[in-house]
């Protein structure tokens, strides 16, 4: 697919500055734990013990977070973590290395961190085959968020009033505590303002009720901004088969959405945005590891959301206006999530700016 051209370079340029107010990403930081042989069960994989494994910091909300930062836009995670080794090592990387701001991450002694199994097929699409300890899924840190104590928080008014979007998946939808901070600190956020992007995100190892699931997800995703899925999803959720050729009968099961973004991997992208739609191609890359390319997509879409001045004023500009505004925004971000998978390890594969531009001019 065409890349950017240099006329186009203001979509990188005019977005990497720290007057841009905060993303707030809310929901799980957890290990991957990915087998180092491909085309392998979870069941072979453990017979092998734990050498077999290795382990890689994520969570969807955190690496959004995180891909945010690399490219310049600030973010903020709000999740549970274990009072743990693993639980110091995803503060300390996020804090510290990358530069999330973490005030309103919580530490819990009743539970661990979540380190989660995943195998990988032979061209390194990745399958979730259960977790670490032998533990249910409701049994870790991240089930735990406590709105209560978000709000106590004595910054937590400040960082809500500066935030202009929340991103959510929906693994946390699937537990009690973790659902009710996730929608009391959405709740807070819109009233300042904020926008909400939800990846659908889609684990059946995370919900014990699928039924259950679908009618959680869909009833929270509405209430979204943008809505970001697979077209795997969109079969799940929907029926609809054509997704990726069809973005806006997707969207139009959204009406109160912006926007809709359809990823399908290699396969590429389509979008629906503010009355413009259209497919992008993949862009051909050295795979090693998918994972946490959709991420790295959502937060690239986001820092180009932040350099349009107002985006209410895109629904009253001709679709034509408009597509020539987003398609080189979803083909940037297609590039983050394709550079994402040549490389293993969600976060620590996410690209730079300039690993991008690098990428688009070259």
């Amino acid at each position: 697919p065409t890349k950017l051209r240099p006329s186009q370079a203001w979509l990188s340029e005019s977005v990497s500055n720290d007057r841009l107010p905060s993303v707030i990403c809310i929901g799980d930081a957890l290990f991957d734990c990915i087998a180092n042989e491909r085309g392998m069960s979870v069941s072979d994989m453990m017979d092998k013990g734990e050498k077999s494994w290795i382990a890689f910091p994520g969570g969807a909300p955190a690496n959004v977070a995180s891909a945010c930062c690399k490219l310049g836009t600030s973010a903020a995670f709000v999740g549970c973590v274990g009072q743990d080794d693993d639980g110091d090592t995803l503060e300390r990387l996020l804090r510290d290395n990358v530069g999330v701001d973490v005030t309103l991450l919580q530490r819990t002694t009743q539970a661990p961190t979540r380190r989660v199994l995943v195998t990988r097929s032979l061209d390194g699409d990745r399958a979730f085959g259960g977790f670490a300890y032998g533990r249910a899924t409701e049994d870790f840190a991240d089930c735990l968020l406590d709105a209560t104590l978000v709000q106590k928080n004595e910054k937590y008014e400040s960082i809500m009033n500066d935030a202009k979007w929340i991103v959510c998946s929906t693994l946390s939808l699937a537990y009690e505590a973790s659902a009710d901070a996730i929608i009391t600190i959405v709740e807070r956020g819109q009233e300042s303002g904020a926008r909400l992007c939800v990846d659908i995100n889609w684990r059946p190892v995370f919900w014990s009720d699928e039924e259950k699931a679908r009618e959680v997800i869909l009833e929270f995703a509405k209430q979204a901004n943008i809505v970001k899925l697979t077209d795997e999803e969109a079969d799940w959720l929907f029926g609809i088969t054509d997704a990726l050729e069809n973005p806006s009968k997707v969207h139009a099961k959204f009406p109160n959405a912006q926007g809709v973004l359809v990823t399908a991997g290699e396969k590429g992208v389509s979008y629906s945005l503010w009355g413009a739609s259209e497919f992008v191609e993949a862009f051909e890359m050295d795979i090693k590891d998918t994972t946490g390319a959709g991420d790295a997509f959502i937060a690239a879409m986001l820092h180009g959301f932040m350099a349009v001045e107002n985006l209410d004023d895109l629904d009253d500009l001709p679709s034509e206006e408009v597509y020539n505004m987003m398609d080189p925004l979803v083909r940037f971000a297609s590039i983050a999530g394709a550079l994402t998978c040549t490389k293993e390890g969600a976060i620590a594969a996410q690209p730079t700016m300039n690993e991008i531009e690098e990428y688009m001019f070259t």
